[in-house]
């Protein structure tokens, strides 16, 4: 079965290729224009004229923008956007904030937009989340966008795994950038076959990744989820499998009763005492994060859990669960399941992020404890 869970994983990056010619438009993808697309979420999208500048609300779409080599295009982003510039997107750090990404500045956009000539050139497009019938989704943004005659507004959702390779290709065309899309991509398939390969043969231990914390209100990663889809490419086997829901709401007795193998605490975030890999100081990290561990071993009858007894409780970075770095992720994830597994998750990042322009920051931690803590 598990063999089988991994083939399927690599069948649905080659069948998201496959059946791109039905989530693209017939145009052909060459310099012509206009070219017609249909985004995230669902929407006939024409792009009428060469992208020459983009507001971006999303922040993976910004992180895909910027490996295709155009984040000089990008003239304004959301608060959450410039937040990860400080060390992700330097490109980005001094760009005006048009608002949080569920909060927009509309006319602050309008603004921008029309620059000084007071009227929306045909060069610029809004990229956002697709969230179809959010209040923040594109669908929302697009109709309190309209009176900008021009500004064309476009979804896109980096998020789940089996949408990934197709995103990358409709994000390719629609900045004429469809080469240094299809080289991606068949980076990104050639990460997905070496994990894939390398935890074929390995054993299917029970994991139960813990989304957050309150008390003893948890709640974890169902199967689908993006974590959750990637759970299964690892060859390991989700707790919640027989749950409907995106993010089950538990408690710790649920847990307890589950007998996880291993468990992983998501990181919650910079301002809290798990924070770690870029976003946290080298020096301060193993004392949080051994705090961070310690509270899951000290909970009620946690001695009965196989994944403490056994000395395999982690605090995993999400940052990279995520977007077009989920690769990272997936590897990161794939050897802390499967220590033994012949992977090199830090040679990995160290490829990601040369393609955005950075090096790897040697010190840091993505994982605890890891082999160097």
């Amino acid at each position: 079965m598990r063999i089988g869970k991994l083939i399927a994983w690599s069948v649905l990056v080659c069948f998201s290729l496959a059946v791109m010619g039905t989530a693209l438009a017939s145009d052909s993808p060459g310099t012509d224009y206009p070219k017609t697309i249909v985004d995230s979420a669902g929407r006939e999208v024409t792009i009428s004229n060469p992208v020459q500048r983009m507001i971006v609300n999303n922040m993976d779409a910004a992180e895909a923008i910027i490996l295709l080599g155009e984040g000089d295009k990008i003239v304004a982003v959301s608060d959450a956007v410039k937040q990860k510039a400080s060390y992700y997107f330097p490109i980005l750090k001094d760009k005006p904030s048009v608002g949080t990404f569920n909060k927009l500045d509309y006319e602050m956009i309008g603004a921008i937009a029309k620059g000084s000539k007071g009227t929306v050139d045909p060069d610029i497009i809004f990229i956002g989340y697709s969230y179809p019938g959010k209040a923040y989704g594109i669908d929302a943004h697009a109709k309190a966008l309209a009176p900008f005659a021009n500004l064309t507004c476009v979804g896109l959702d980096f998020y789940y795994p089996e949408n990934m390779t197709v995103e990358m290709e409709k994000l390719g065309i629609i900045l004429n950038k469809q080469t240094e899309a299809q080289e991606y991509i068949d980076w990104y398939k050639g990460k997905v076959s070496d994990i894939a390969e390398a935890v074929k043969d390995t054993s299917m231990p029970k994991l139960y990744v813990e989304w957050s914390c309150k008390g003893n209100d948890l709640s974890g990663m169902g199967p689908t989820s993006g974590a959750g889809q990637m759970v299964s490419s690892v060859n390991a086997y989700n707790i919640f499998a027989g749950l409907a829901e995106t993010y089950p709401k538990i408690d710790w007795e649920y847990i307890i009763s589950k007998k996880p193998d291993i468990i992983i605490k998501r990181q919650s975030g910079a301002t809290s005492s798990e924070a770690l890999g870029w976003e946290a100081a080298p020096s301060q990290d193993g004392i949080n994060l051994e705090k961070a561990v310690n509270e899951i071993r000290d909970r009620a009858a946690a001695s009965t859990v196989p994944a403490v007894k056994d000395d395999k409780v982690y605090v995993f970075y999400w940052d990279f669960m995520a977007g077009p770095d989920q690769i990272v992720g997936l590897t990161y994830l794939a050897k802390v399941v499967h220590p033994e597994a012949n992977l090199d998750p830090e040679s990995v990042y160290g490829e990601y992020l040369k393609r955005l322009g950075l090096e790897y920051p040697e010190g840091r931690i993505f994982y605890y404890p890891s082999s160097e803590t």
